[in-house]
C-alpha cells in the first residue's frame, strides 16, 4: 500500500467519525509506516492499523469520492481494495 492509499483510507474512517453517528471505537485508524508482513521478506510497506474491517467497507462505500480525483480518475488502485493482505495485530487488524 503506498502512502497515498493510505492515507486517503485513514481520511475515509476519520471522516466517519466525524461526519456519522457512528461507534467510535469502530472507525479508529491509524497509519503505520514501515511495516514488514508475513511473506514480504523484510520489504517495508505502509499499512492501515483498524478494528473492524467491515467499518472500513462501510466508510469506503460512504465516501466513495475520497477515492478519486477531481478529474474522476482513482487514486486508490483496485488491488488495495480487492487483494490487500491482512495480519492480526492482538485486537486490531492491520491492512497492507
Amino acid at each position: 500500500m503506498t502512502k497515498q492509499e493510505a492515507d486517503i483510507l485513514h481520511k475515509a474512517m476519520e471522516k466517519m467519525l466525524e461526519e456519522c453517528d457512528v461507534n467510535e471505537d469502530d472507525f479508529k485508524s491509524r497509519i503505520m509506516e514501515g511495516y514488514s508482513g508475513r511473506g514480504m521478506y523484510g520489504k517495508e510497506t505502509y499499512g492501515l492499523v483498524i478494528n473492524s474491517f467491515t467499518s472500513l467497507l462501510q466508510a469506503i462505500m460512504t465516501f466513495p469520492e475520497l477515492l478519486y480525483d477531481k478529474e474522476g480518475n482513482s487514486i486508490v488502485t483496485n488491488q488495495i481494495i480487492t487483494k490487500f493482505r491482512t495480519d492480526k495485530l492482538g485486537l486490531s487488524i492491520i491492512i497492507y
